[in-house]
Parts: C-alpha cells; sequence; structure tokens
C-alpha cells in the first residue's frame, strides 16, 4: 500500500474515531457515495446515502443506533483506486445494551487524493439480532 492510500486511510479512520467533522470533510470528496446495502427496514443507516451532508447524516444516523467499542483491522487490499479494508468489530446498541461482534467490509474508491465512494459489506443479520429486529 502506498503512503498516500496509508494516510488516506489513517486519517479517515482517526476523524471517525474522534467524531471530528472536519477532518472528516478534508479527507472525503463533497459528492461522496455511500452504499450500505441490508433488507428493507432491517437496518436505519442502510441504503444509499450522496454528498457531504448525506455521508454526515449516514455517520448521525449510524452514531444514534450503536457504540464503536472496537474496531481491529485484518486486512487492507489496494488495487488502483479500490481499497478494501477487512475489519473485525465489535459494537453496543444504544437502545438496549446488547453486543454486537461481526466483521465488516469497507471498499473505498479514491479520487484526487480523497474518498469519492464508501460501501460496506457487514454481516446484518448479526445487528438485526442486535437491534431487536430479527429473532434468533
Amino acid at each position: 500500500m502506498s503512503d498516500a492510500v496509508r494516510d488516506i486511510l489513517d486519517r479517515y479512520y482517526a476523524a471517525l474515531k474522534a467524531g471530528d467533522e472536519a477532518g472528516l470533510r478534508g479527507v472525503v470528496s463533497d459528492d461522496i457515495e455511500v452504499h450500505y446495502p441490508a433488507p428493507e427496514g432491517l437496518l436505519p443507516w442502510a441504503g444509499d446515502w450522496t454528498g457531504i451532508e448525506g455521508f454526515l447524516a449516514f455517520l448521525k444516523t449510524l452514531g444514534d443506533h450503536l457504540t464503536i467499542d472496537r474496531v481491529e483491522p485484518l486486512a487492507v487490499h489496494v488495487s488502483g483506486d479500490t481499497v478494501i479494508t477487512v475489519l473485525r468489530g465489535e459494537w453496543t446498541v444504544k437502545a438496549n445494551g446488547r453486543a454486537v461482534r461481526t466483521e465488516t467490509v469497507n471498499m473505498f474508491t479514491l479520487r484526487d487524493g480523497r474518498i469519492a465512494r464508501y460501501q460496506v459489506f457487514s454481516d446484518t443479520a448479526a445487528l438485526g439480532l442486535g437491534l431487536g429486529r430479527l429473532a434468533a
């Protein structure tokens, strides 16, 4: 992985962890696209979000429901302008205190030194169980 790609990821994850809106604005494009697939109505933050305001609304919606307890990077793969990170994470559902542990894949598309597209692929069943929207 190049130093430039590492710098973008480091800045993104540091700003995300710190809740640093200015830092996030500095690392994502103004027209960023977010794609978080899940069955209709299962996860409040799922769907497509567009532009910096959409991206920030996505993060707020996610933060309204989950607390990030721990995220451990497992792998990073770079191919051209696409970066894929594999993460193991632990979250707490704010509404009920349930712990959710799962692996997640983040796929970034970079353009002009910024994140232009952010796709998240996670274990939606584990998150749905944690939210109480699915029965075990």
